[in-house]
């Protein structure tokens, strides 16, 4: 039998045996902090002790188990599935979302190519044909290729190929045509309209029997994002501590786990039209007077937050639900607020400011206004 414990921030597997009739434990090192991952070696190491392939008690380690299975594949056969797990075993420094996103693109490519697929024996033309394949946006292109590029170039380091496929592969670089991501006032009213309609059709039918199930977050958020700017790592980490209603002003902080990526707090009026959406929102949760602003509705308490990717797949589903076009992204409304307040007439560099970007030439991007805001401006100003 074996256990987890957790000592500061590494776990540990505890083994348990009996000895001359006497209870013995061995406790050992799983160098990782990562409970997920402490717990699929728990699994494993304990199945191996049981089938008596492993002796904790005599010398065996988890670390020289890894070193021992690296040392035992390097050039001999390695199925696309044993290199993939050990690949991904291999990223001690990642987080374990990061981890789980690497997964789950290997899966991908074992689904195409096949799990017993010998790694050396994929070409430059598979991954070539999985990654550039027919109905695939050029930026979903260029992610699966980064994803692979990092697999095969670890899989040349550690000898297990003789040559990295991937280095002569290039994605076709996306052009930058913010416009295409953004959404307009009545497409974005549209999008709720399809939420609430959504939301009464299925508690009608008896799918929806929870309060967490009607999203009451969705549009209070969306709208957040939409009239702020925020990206969304920053609006699932805001807090009510940072959201002054009186005054009107948001306090975007550059706080541990939630980046402003320029690396700058910065304090952004709330605009009219949000106001008394937040207004109602905060009444809705009971006035708080701490906790995140957008705490998870599965969570026990307003100190759990929502998970940004939760977030940006629930608004891709009601994005399609209005059948708006594909390319309208979450993060596709920080860039409309970007470009609204140009066309508003906001200089540039307050916009830079309000969207928090490390200089005006990042915010450039958003000066793609078309002939109808150039006629606009032609006639106010005659």
């Amino acid at each position: 039998m074996a256990s987890l414990r957790k000592r500061g921030e590494t776990y540990y597997i505890r083994f348990f045996t009996h000895i001359n009739d006497k209870r013995k434990q061995k406790a050992l090192s799983l160098g990782t902090g990562v409970k997920r991952e402490a717990e699929k070696l728990l699994i494993k190491y304990e199945e191996m002790f049981e089938r008596g392939e492993i002796d904790p008690f005599n010398g065996w380690t988890p670390k020289k188990e890894v070193e021992i299975k690296r040392k035992s594949l390097k050039g001999k056969y390695m199925s696309l599935k044993d290199a993939s797990q050990l690949f991904v075993e291999n990223r001690s420094q990642a987080n374990q979302q990061t981890k789980d996103n690497y997964e789950r693109h290997q899966n991908m490519l074992q689904k195409e190519l096949g799990a017993t697929m010998p790694v050396t024996e994929i070409t430059e033309q598979d991954l070539r044909d999985f990654c550039f394949r027919d109905g695939l946006a050029p930026a979903t292109q260029a992610s699966y290729l980064r994803h692979y590029k990092v697999f095969f170039r670890w899989l040349h380091e550690k000898k297990i190929v003789k040559e990295n496929i991937t280095d002569g592969i290039k994605a076709s670089k996306p052009p930058q045509n913010i416009s295409v991501k953004t959404i307009s006032r009545e497409q974005l009213d549209l999008l709720f309209e399809k939420f609430d309609k959504f939301n009464a059709r299925n508690e009608k039918d008896g799918f929806i029997t929870k309060p967490h199930q009607k999203r009451h977050w969705f549009k209070p958020m969306i709208n957040t994002f939409y009239y702020c700017g925020l990206r969304a790592k920053e609006g699932v980490n805001l807090t009510w501590d940072e959201v002054d209603l009186k005054k009107g002003y948001i306090r975007v902080i550059n706080k541990k786990g939630a980046n402003t990526k320029s690396g700058k707090d910065r304090t952004i009026p709330i605009r009219k039209e949000l106001k008394p959406i937040l207004k109602k929102w905060y009444a809705f949760l009971g006035k708080p007077k701490d906790g995140y602003v957008f705490p998870s509705a599965t969570g026990m308490n307003r100190f759990q937050k929502m998970n940004p990717g939760s977030v940006s797949r629930s608004f891709k589903k009601f994005v399609r639900e209005a059948k708006l076009p594909e390319s309208i992204t979450l993060h596709g409304l920080r860039h409309t607020c970007g470009t609204d307040l140009l066309r508003m007439g906001v200089p540039i560099n307050q916009v830079s400011s309000f969207l928090g970007h490390s200089s005006v030439e990042v915010t450039q991007i958003y000066e793609h206004l078309d002939e109808t805001d150039l006629k606009r401006t032609l006639d106010a100003i005659e």
